[in-house]
């Protein structure tokens, strides 16, 4: 800088080179390349030449449609079991589940019943029941009652003894009994299903049984002695 004057310097900008832009693309397209391998092909196509896409967790979305799921679409996951599978509709009607009707044969039965139990005595009540075949039941007790819910398959399984049984639900958290027990009963088997139940009190206890389902007849086992009982339908 002189006195009385300014003095600007001009700067002179440099072009880069063709040799520096063939280098910078090529970078560029080698990184595209990169994350084309790496990231893109797993996550859209499903292709994982390195095996990144599987180390990173990208396989998952080349499985993802980005489709809406239609309201008739019911995960499997969200269906109880003992319903099986949920198949698609062919023509866009409501999913299909197998294994949520069981034909039957012929009407259901309608029993109910009122029993008095002595203080110490068990007894049974038994229904004979084919394969598949459901019940619904409710019984309550005025006391406690120890009890348990059991089932005798007409086909034993090899190398068992006519005592063998199958315990359903049985009081076996602290013995104390209960007073009711309600459900829904679906045989495993063909045989006799039903419950014992015994009064652990010294004061007689009254038990009613309801029950409807389909089976062929009703068993009372009570002081070792089998009878076969007749529906006593409310109505």
């Amino acid at each position: 800088m002189v006195e009385g004057r300014i003095i600007i310097a001009e700067r002179k900008v440099e072009t880069p080179s063709r040799a520096k832009i063939a280098i910078a693309t090529a970078i560029a397209l080698i990184a595209a390349a990169i994350i084309l391998v790496v990231a893109v092909l797993p996550a859209e196509y499903g292709i994982d030449p390195l095996g990144t896409g599987k180390a990173l967790g990208l396989m998952d979305l080349a499985a993802a449609t980005g489709e809406t799921v239609p309201e008739t679409a019911i995960p499997e996951a969200t269906i109880a079991p003992t319903l099986g599978a949920v198949s698609a509709s062919r023509w866009g009607e409501a999913p299909r589940v197998s294994g949520s009707f069981i034909s039957q044969p012929s009407r259901y039965k309608i029993d109910s019943r009122e029993i008095t139990l002595e203080p110490g005595e068990g007894m049974e009540i038994k229904y004979n029941m084919k394969k598949g075949a459901g019940l619904i039941f409710s019984w309550t007790a005025d006391q406690k009652l120890l009890y348990e819910f059991h089932g005798q398959p007409d086909v034993r399984p090899p190398n068992t003894d006519s005592e063998y049984y199958e315990s359903y639900d049985v009081d076996d958290k602290d013995g104390a009994g209960k007073t009711q027990s309600n459900g829904t009963f679906i045989a495993p088997s063909t045989g006799i299903h039903g419950w014992f139940w015994e009064n652990p009190s010294a004061q007689p206890v009254t038990l009613k049984l309801v029950s409807a389902g389909f089976y062929d007849w009703i068993m009372e086992n009570r002081h070792d002695k089998q009878t076969a009982l007749d529906p006593k339908d409310p109505q």
